[in-house]
């Protein structure tokens, strides 16, 4: 193997560029460094690509990962050790981000990383091969993320990045980027794995990969199902993926990606933890037991890759369709004592778009480089939504019918310029336009001053439109104080536009934006067996729009301000044996009308440690541990800290791998999701305003078989 070389090194050697183009991109770093504000990344980048050289990877294969400063890296040693056969599983090992599962397996994740209650989505930006994943004005949370389609073994790496630093991403990259890249040719040939364990957990998964470097074709299907442990829980999937590629004779490169997704889930909701207390129902049990979440998806993307003058362009188009139910009973008899309180909310969506973008690479002088991206995206929902008050799954009352269309425009800049091996500025500037409308019904309740009583108007009709845009500057500075010592320091804005039915109230709005800062460094030694990295990091958003799912809108709760440290720790004491751990400490305040107050639900300390030893007769064991600090809710509430361990033990040879895992080993009781608000169990019965919960995961053993050529 070639020895690596940086970014730096690699381009000085094969680049050079006109006088009169050297001079206009000059002009270009100037405007940059003088009136942006952005990113600072890796300042060693070892592969020839722009967003290779700005990301921190998750390594599912062997590779030498790319780091930053704030950006916790998993090697390939976390995936070796743990599986990873959901979405969840792919989730939960992402540094310093946290997920909840509630109203069962089917629905998307409730998302905690710097602070923030992404709730579902709508501070975290995912994309698969490019595409984005996010929901835009989704029934259920905007930004609704649902990443349950996905088949974890055909992801070769995840791109974490976090915080507002890269131009290359607009709505909902606030909080941090997650990116998954898939398998263009698997490491085998054939492949199948069959996994079995406690409460009726049974999965199977057959997957191919031909071809070579020059075409290639990667299938993989899975089926799952489980009883679940709480009652219900039943869940029934069905995956489907498959890549393509081929190379023309010109040089150019063509990628196409299919993904389908069928799911059918049973739900035990939320509970009132002073019922659990008290013994009047198990934690496993449920007030509702017609509670589900049913799901279907289709996604296609089609990439272009090409060489074009002294660059590279790329030009992807995709389009997604999605169905989803949700039934659910956050507050059971709380508004409705005879008929209670469930609520459906369906969302069917169709939504497609077109990106592209040009890269290059130049030549400044003997020692400086620029590296450059210009890129625009352009993306169209069509969405029908409705929500409605529902007994066991049977609507009685529409609350609200929906036909929204949104279209999104956004255009960046992004640039790198490298003086020598010890500097690198990176400036980006992007500019977002959203144009949204809301046609339908809406049910209103206004309170009449005569009567001091609350009076409910059905079914009033609505037909409104918006315009949004955001305005996004960054900037940043990366130094190597030595080939394996780097500091960082990074300043961004990001934004986060509201979703389409309350949009519609401002028909021309700035979208809430998030600024933030960081200061950053990373060391490893020179024999690579212990590295260390930190960064203290700040956030403040204008506004801070919380979904409530009773009424299907959002509730503005004020500004808020984050802070925070994150510290990173790998160890290598020899070949088979491997230790890390992070910390994540995280201080966040919202206003409030008596103040400033703790933000609810987001977890203000996060510490999680792996060690595994991985031998080379093939036998393999890693405990993995989290701690979740205490957080602080509404009413004045505040729920327990808790610490959870899992172990894998397993043995693997060149054709297949014998794993067995253990979740929650000590049996630990905790509880996944946790919120603050009134309900009444029973409809006779007194309100409860403590904590309403759903229980985490129990010791729960099992086994998987893999065989693969």
């Amino acid at each position: 193997m070639e020895p690596s070389v940086t970014y730096y090194e690699m381009v000085i050697r094969n680049n050079t560029m006109e006088p009169e183009r050297v001079m206009m991109l000059r002009i270009l770093i100037l405007f940059f460094l003088l009136g942006g504000v952005g990113l600072a990344n890796s300042a060693e980048p070892a592969v020839a690509d722009s967003e290779t050289a700005q990301a921190e990877e998750i390594i599912v294969t062997a590779e030498r990962p790319q780091t930053a400063a704030s950006d916790q890296s998993i090697r390939d040693e976390d995936l070796k050790y743990f599986p990873h056969q959901t979405a969840s599983d792919l989730m939960r090992i992402v540094p310093g981000l946290h997920i909840t599962q509630h109203t069962g397996g089917a629905k998307a994740h409730q998302i905690f990383l710097r602070g923030f209650d992404a709730e579902h989505g709508q501070d975290v930006l995912a994309t698969i091969d490019g595409i984005p994943i996010n929901e835009i004005s989704h029934v259920h949370g905007q930004g609704y993320l649902d990443l349950h389609f996905l088949i974890p073994e055909m992801i070769e790496r995840i791109r974490i990045l976090k915080g507002p630093y890269d131009g290359r991403f607009g709505n909902f990259a606030t909080a941090g980027v997650v990116r998954f890249e898939t398998f263009e040719r698997l490491p085998y040939q054939a492949g199948v794995t069959t996994e079995g364990g406690m409460f009726g957990q049974a999965s199977g998964l057959a997957a191919l990969s031909l071809g070579d470097r020059s075409q290639s074709l990667a299938l993989a299907i899975q089926s799952n199902q489980t009883d679940g442990f709480s009652d219900p829980g039943r869940l029934t999937a069905f995956r489907a993926f498959s890549r393509a590629h081929f190379q023309t004779a010109g040089g150019a490169r063509v990628d196409a990606l299919y993904a389908g997704y069928r799911a059918r889930s049973q739900a035990a909701d939320c509970l009132p933890l002073s019922w659990i207390e008290q013994n009047r129902i198990s934690r496993f049990g449920a007030l509702d037991d017609s509670n589900r979440v049913d799901v279907d998806r289709h996604l296609v993307g089609l990439t272009l890759r090409k060489p074009q003058g002294d660059g590279k362009f790329l030009l992807r188009g995709y389009y997604n369709f999605k169905d989803t139910r949700i039934l659910s009973n956050y507050t059971f008899f709380y508004f409705n004592p005879e008929q209670g309180d469930q609520l459906e909310q369906s969302d069917l969506r169709h939504y497609g778009g077109l990106d592209s973008s040009y890269s290059f690479v130049s030549s400044l002088g003997e020692d400086m480089l620029l590296s450059s991206e210009w890129g625009i995206a352009y993306r169209t929902d069509a969405i029908s939504q409705t929500q409605a008050n529902t007994v066991a799954g049977e609507r009685f009352n529409v609350m609200n019918h929906y036909r929204i269309g949104e279209h999104s425009l956004g255009m960046y800049l992004h640039e790198q310029l490298f003086v020598n091996e010890r500097w690198m500025f990176t400036g980006g500037l992007r500019y977002d336009l959203d144009l949204s409308f809301a046609r339908g019904t809406q049910d209103v309740r206004e309170l009449d001053i005569y009567t001091n009583r609350v009076v409910i108007r059905d079914d009033l009709p609505r037909d409104q439109s918006a315009v949004a845009h955001a305005i996004s500057p960054k900037l940043s500075v990366a130094y190597s104080l030595a080939a394996n010592w780097q500091l960082f320091g990074n300043l961004g804005r990001g934004f986060v536009t509201r979703p389409a039915r309350d949009q519609v109230n401002q028909t021309h709005a700035m979208a809430p934006a998030v600024h933030a800062a960081e200061l950053g460094t990373r060391w490893s030694s020179e024999e690579g067996q212990f590295s260390v990295g930190g960064a203290l990091w700040w956030m403040q958003k204008d506004a801070e729009w919380v979904f409530d799912s009773e009424f299907g809108g959002t509730i503005l709760r004020g500004q808020s301000h984050r802070a925070g440290l994150e510290l990173e720790l790998r160890l290598r004491p020899c070949s088979w044996a491997w230790l890390a751990a992070d910390l994540f400490v995280v201080e966040g305040l919202m206003q409030a009308d008596a103040g400033w107050e703790p933000i609810p639900n987001a977890p203000s300390l996060l510490f999680t440690q792996v060690a595994g030893v991985r031998h080379d007769s093939g036998f393999h064991a890693a405990l993995r541990g989290r701690y979740l600090g205490k957080r602080q809710h509404d009413l004045g509430l505040e729920s327990k800290a808790s610490y959870v361990v899992d172990l894998v033990l397993g043995y693997a040879s060149d054709h297949f791998e014998l794993s067995v895992t253990v979740d929650n080993l000590f049996d630990t009781e905790w509880y996944d999701s946790v919120f603050a608000f009134p309900s009444r169990p029973d409809p006779n019965g007194s309100v409860d305003e403590g904590l309403q919960v759903t229980p985490g995961t129990p010791f729960a053993l099992r086994a998987s078989l893999s065989m693969r050529i």
